[in-house]
């Protein structure tokens, strides 16, 4: 999808937020505003907001001297989620349909997302109520029958923490069918997005192999991925894009691709025909026999 000017505010709160989350220098704050203020009508609408939004966060991250001032944010996040994970796999196996619940959980695992505000703090009752949280979107069986006729899975990860969410729905994938998956990371730091340090501390690498998009990108942005990642991207049967960003990036392609996320902007979600903070799992067409 392009860029609409209602993202430039958000750009501008997302600027500010990532500041304040480095310093409580206020003329610091004012100098990112402004700076990001003069990138606006030179920015393209004709590309995704995550490439926007890549340019922001490096402007930004210069001027505020680090490059990954959420770093203790995802850290206590992945010790958070971690702390819920015996729960989860609970309730996934005590549920009528494991696979689905897994899908749940993993869906509401996106609510992590520092980028649009959020936080893991009321996380519990969110993830607690997931077994039983409706989708506004629902392609799961489609879903199902992909995995069953698949044998390589790229899944392409999102946020920390979230990501222990990703883990037991891998596993349940792993339980459902013997398959090769490949989980997605970004590169360097970028906002709360998945690292492979965050990756490997919530044990994602026992479950899967740790990949490198080759990009800071908060989203997968094809021109940018490494030649490995483009190769895996063609050859896997099914793909699992979690969070609104690759949404944002992937909804124009031709591939075997399934959306997993919470619409958190009005924009996704006039986009999506849902309410914002619904609950999505939408596949897109170029299914693989």
């Amino acid at each position: 999808m392009n860029t609409y000017l209602d993202c430039i505010p958000c750009f501008l709160r997302q600027a500010l937020e990532a500041a304040r989350a480095a310093t409580d220098d206020q003329d610091i704050h004012r100098r990112v505003l402004n700076s990001v203020a003069e990138m606006i009508p030179q920015l393209p609408l004709d590309v995704t907001p995550p490439e926007i939004a890549q340019r922001i966060y490096r402007l930004t991250y210069q001027i505020i001297g680090n490059n990954d001032p959420y770093r203790e944010a995802k850290h206590l996040a992945n010790q958070k989620m971690l702390a819920l994970y015996p729960e989860l796999k609970q309730a996934v196996a005590n549920s009528a349909d494991p696979l689905l619940t897994a899908c749940k959980l993993a869906i509401a695992g996106n609510s992590i997302d520092l980028a649009t505000g959020s936080s893991s703090d009321d996380i519990d009752s969110i993830v607690r109520s997931a077994p039983t949280m409706p989708l506004a979107t629902s392609d799961y069986p489609e879903f199902r029958r992909s995995i069953e006729r698949s044998s390589h899975v790229l899944y392409l990860g999102d946020n920390a923490g979230e990501i222990v969410f990703d883990r037991i729905l891998i596993e349940e994938l792993h339980r459902e069918r013997c398959l090769e998956i490949s989980f997605v990371v970004r590169e360097r730091p970028i906002i709360n997005d998945v690292t492979r340090l965050d990756a490997i501390f919530v044990g994602l690498d026992r479950v899967a192999s740790i990949v490198s998009s080759g990009s800071d990108a908060p989203a997968t942005i094809l021109s940018q991925c490494s030649p490995q990642i483009l190769r895996l991207y063609h050859w896997a049967d099914t793909i699992i894009a979690k969070g609104q960003g690759n949404y944002e990036s992937l909804s124009g392609e031709q591939s075997n691709i399934f959306f997993f996320l919470k619409a958190k902007c009005p924009v996704v979600a006039r986009l999506l025909g849902v309410n914002i903070g619904d609950a999505i799992l939408k596949g897109i067409a170029g299914h693989r026999d």
